[in-house]
């Protein structure tokens, strides 16, 4: 009997973290769509906070299959701290998305974008599929 291979194959854990990364920056374009919009008009509140959750939604699939890639693969926990700094930061900007706080949003935004561009650059990457 051959021996049993237990390590888990990355494959499905990439695929997985690449879509929720594509998810994630259509998400943020919405945001920042909606958001222009909200500010000169005062429309699409509804919108932009749906997108809102949303967003939370798809960080923190993104963090998940990244912690499932990093396992698999035995390394690259960096992009799992990196996407839950994002998941957890996506929960401060709501908070700050309101009156006095707005001033801090807006350009707090551009945290989440930077983050998020970047691991869906890395993850579209050959880098993430390479073995060790």
């Amino acid at each position: 009997m051959p021996p049993a291979d237990t390590q888990t194959s990355p494959r499905p854990f990439l695929i997985t973290a690449r879509a929720f990364a594509l998810a994630t920056v259509a998400v943020i374009v919405v945001l920042f769509g909606t958001a222009g919009t909200l500010v000169q008009a005062g429309e699409l509140k509804d919108v932009h906070g749906t997108a809102a959750i949303v967003l939370h939604v798809v960080t923190g699939g993104l963090m998940v299959a990244l912690a499932g890639l990093a396992y698999s693969r035995r390394r690259g926990w960096w992009t799992v701290v990196v996407a839950a700094m994002i998941f957890i930061y996506s929960f401060i900007q709501a908070a700050l998305g309101e009156g006095a706080t707005l001033r801090i949003h807006v350009p707090g935004s551009l945290v989440i974008v930077i983050g998020a561009v970047w691991l869906t650059a890395w993850l579209l990457s050959p880098a993430p599929g390479r073995t060790p």
